[in-house]
């Protein structure tokens, strides 16, 4: 009786075989889930450094704009003209003709752009550009820093270096990069013109237009602008690329050190530029810089 009784408890329980192969199954199940977790965190954390950390986005940004056509800056430039409120004033300076020296020292694919330069009413100092060759300098700037031409020429040459850099275009375009490059491919806007993709990215970045006069730059913008404005001032043979130096030195001075002033905030690393233009300076031919010390 008794042994009937264990068979009888044996087949209406579960088979311990099976109900180990069914553990197992589902331990299985679980450590593929966690693994599969795991694997897709470490991708999205990779993928974050890797867009974060490197220069990967930059190198996108800066393909993408490759197909944004130069119509297109002259739009956005426009654009963003109209949305700002400031008065213009006489250029008792030279503002107008020092730029446009300099404008014709530049390749003929941005030297052909409708440059445009002048002198703003502001109670701060500045001075900004916009794609498509707009620049513009705060008069209050201009009546505190008192620069000379070659000062000027080095201050306007900075700005011009941001709008043949495009950097303003590829700081917005950074900012939202999938989502304007998944726009841009499906872009459609029922006007009866079917873009291609580099002006479906311009049209799409005409919606930032109003952000673009208050715009920090980056670093690493700001060094390739100094850079534009030693290359302009060097090949003028009027001015020399010296000034783009004292003309940062003055900044920094009327700004007392501090770094917290309208020019600072849009334009960042002051200091750090002065000892680089220093270093390259003393890293010029010593016949080269009597040539430029005449100038």
């Amino acid at each position: 009786p008794m042994y009937h009784q264990a068979n009888r408890s044996n087949n209406n329980g579960r088979n311990p075989y099976q109900s180990s192969q069914q553990n197992q199954q589902q331990r299985g199940n679980s450590n593929h889930q966690n693994a599969s977790r795991y694997i897709a965190v470490s991708a999205l954390f990779g993928f974050l450094g890797l867009w974060y950390l490197t220069p990967v986005s930059d190198w996108i940004t800066d393909i993408v704009l490759v197909f944004v056509p130069i119509e297109s800056d002259i739009d956005l430039g426009r654009e963003a003209w109209r949305s700002m409120d400031y008065s213009s004033v006489t250029d008792k300076w030279g503002v107008h003709r020092i730029g446009h020296e300099l404008v014709s020292q530049l390749p003929q694919q941005t030297g052909v752009m409708p440059w445009s330069f002048g002198v703003i009413h502001a109670d701060f100092v500045n001075a900004f550009a916009l794609p498509g060759g707009i620049v513009r300098v705060t008069d209050a700037l201009l009546e505190q820093l008192k620069l000379s031409d070659a000062e000027l020429a080095a201050l306007i040459g900075h700005e011009m270096g941001h709008v043949v850099h495009r950097h303003s275009q590829a700081r917005v375009l950074k900012e939202q990069l999938i989502s304007y490059l998944l726009q841009a491919v499906f872009y459609e806007d029922n006007d009866g013109y079917q873009e291609n993709f580099g002006e479906a990215v311009g049209e799409l970045l005409l919606k930032s237009a109003t952000f673009l006069g208050k715009q920090s730059f980056s670093r690493k913008n700001e060094y390739e602008a100094d850079a534009t404005a030693w290359e302009l001032l060097g090949v003028s043979r009027q001015y020399s690329p010296k000034a783009v130096g004292s003309l940062l030195q003055k900044l920094w001075d009327l700004q007392g050190g501090s770094g917290e002033t309208a020019w600072e905030s849009t334009h960042p690393g002051t200091a750090d530029r002065i000892e680089a233009l220093k270093v390259k300076w003393e890293e010029l031919p010593l016949g080269e810089r009597r040539r430029l010390k005449g100038l």
